[in-house]
């Protein structure tokens, strides 16, 4: 009696311990993408904020207001007689939006006004946090809301082009405002969990342990932004686009962004008879425009030579 007795207790022991080690390993796999989602929202960010003039083009300064209430920097420069006006987007930490103002030269220079958008929680944009192109899709909105309700851009189709997180916002843009007439994707995401799960592989974490950490990360995206906010994925954006002209581009060994990520989203735009072309560079360029042409983006023929192909021909 007393032996079977004991072997109850040892196995109510085993049974706590077991349940103790898992619950403290579901907790570790929780907290290592919430950690890791809390440090890229972080605080407001700020960084080097440049002067239109620098790239000999001028600028109107907007503000913004989102449909959820936050005040947004925006840059407005003018083509003379455009053909249409594309939205521009810079990525999660630097550089400021302003740094592009040299793309906007450049677009002017072609028939294109730009309307430069500082998205929230970065420089002069309200906003404690930023939140990986979930909710920054909102600033895009107000700036479409603008664009369709100024007399003299209103009638003019309207590209969205972001870079790595801002190229995140466009593509889950392009899901939510019909307006938007194209997009052009710079190193996007493709979901938030499929960058945790490729950053972890190329770690040479196993790829068994990688992807059950993926319901993990969606968990602490909820809990970070709200549960709301995780159907907003460039994936699922692209997935919306229907048959709109989106060019998706990115260089094979993106040590920020993961090549997967592209392949992800060049498949679903594939699948749902998106009008898509790509363009692929070899090695790590996150920007895609080499750096040393980056003020002067025309300089680099074969990148300016694309989005000018893709602009020429949506408007052709």
């Amino acid at each position: 009696m007393r032996v079977r007795q004991r072997k109850s207790v040892l196995k109510r022991i085993i049974a706590v311990l077991v349940i103790f080690v898992i619950a403290a390993l579901l907790a570790v796999m929780f907290f290592i993408p919430y950690a890791a989602v809390k440090q890229l929202s972080g605080e407001h960010r700020t960084s080097e904020v440049h002067a239109p003039s620098e790239y000999g083009i001028s600028a109107e300064n907007l503000t913004l207001t989102t449909g959820d209430g936050l005040k947004i920097a925006a840059y407005l420069t003018a083509a003379e007689n455009p053909k249409g006006v594309v939205i521009i987007l810079s990525g999660i930490d630097r550089p400021s939006v302003t740094a592009f103002f040299g793309y906007a030269k450049f677009f002017s220079d072609n028939g294109y006004s730009a309307l430069l958008i500082e998205t929230r929680g970065h420089n002069a944009s309200e906003g404690e946090s930023v939140c990986l192109g979930m909710k920054e899709w909102r600033d895009v909105k107000a700036g479409v809301d603008y664009l369709k309700s100024a007399d003299t851009l209103k009638e003019l189709p309207i590209i969205a082009m972001g870079t790595s997180m801002g190229a995140a916002t466009v593509d889950v843009a392009a899901g939510e405002i019909p307006e938007i007439d194209a997009v052009i994707s710079l190193s996007a995401f493709s979901s938030g969990a499929d960058y945790f799960y490729d950053v972890l592989t190329n770690e040479g974490v196993p790829k068994f342990i990688a992807a059950a950490e993926r319901p993990f990360v969606n968990l602490a995206i909820g809990v970070v932004y709200g549960f709301d906010s995780v159907k907003y994925t460039p994936v699922n954006g692209i997935a919306k686009i229907g048959n709109r002209p989106v060019l998706l581009m990115h260089s094979t060994g993106d040590t920020q962004v993961p090549y997967p990520s592209y392949e992800r989203l060049f498949a679903k735009a594939q699948s749902v008879g998106a009008n898509v072309t790509t363009f692929v560079r070899e090695g790590d360029e996150h920007f895609i425009c080499y750096d040393k042409y980056f003020d002067n983006p025309a300089e680099d023929t074969e990148f300016s030579g694309a989005l000018l192909e893709f602009l020429n021909g949506f408007n052709g």
